[in-house]
């Protein structure tokens, strides 16, 4: 055995070197966990949601051939999508109904936020019927807001969905720095 030929084959890591990288990702998580504004993340998703939601009510009214009523439902934070078969204007039983429930924690309030920019509608619509061409009955607007917003009496979390009337429609906006940014 030749002493010269003993080397010390190192791969891996010592255990020192991995708690080090350990708690300074410990570290980096305290500071950057509570910088996070996770219901503003939930709030970005419902708003994608709900404008998906529309599309979908749309499509439906031009493949079945008949009207889809959409109705936002702000006491108990829901959208209705109702097939409405018979075209009458009213849900009745026999008639197909989806029911989407908002996120715990967001609401459709507009909480004192400014109008949209011109040449958008002002009217708030707590229903949109889309008709068998795809085009919507009215032009209007759906505002969100957070819960913690309209409490607090702040605007930071407000959105809106501005549905056109020819098309059907939704055109996603942000209120940021007390103006209207759109397609954010």
């Amino acid at each position: 055995m030749q002493f010269g030929s003993l080397r010390f084959d190192r791969r891996g890591y010592t255990l020192g070197e991995l708690l080090w990288v350990i708690v300074i990702l410990g570290i980096i998580t305290a500071l950057a966990v509570p910088k996070l504004d996770w219901m503003k993340y939930r709030l970005n998703a419902e708003q994608r949601n709900i404008s998906l939601q529309l599309s979908y009510a749309q499509r439906l009214a031009v493949s079945l051939q008949h009207n889809v009523q959409v109705t936002i439902d702000n006491t108990q934070k829901r959208l209705l999508v109702d097939e409405d078969s018979n075209n009458d204007g009213t849900y009745s039983s026999n008639e197909r109904r989806r029911v989407i429930q908002l996120i715990e924690g967001l609401n459709f309030s507009k909480n004192g936020v400014a109008d949209l920019p011109a040449p958008a509608p002002t009217n708030q619509v707590t229903i949109i019927v889309y008709r068998r061409d795809g085009s919507a009955d009215q032009a209007g607007v759906i505002f969100m807001n957070t819960d913690r917003g309209v409490a607090l009496g702040t605007n930071k979390d407000a959105r809106a969905l501005e549905v056109t009337r020819a098309t059907g429609r939704a055109i996603t906006y942000k209120y940021l720095n007390s103006v209207w940014v759109k397609g954010t």
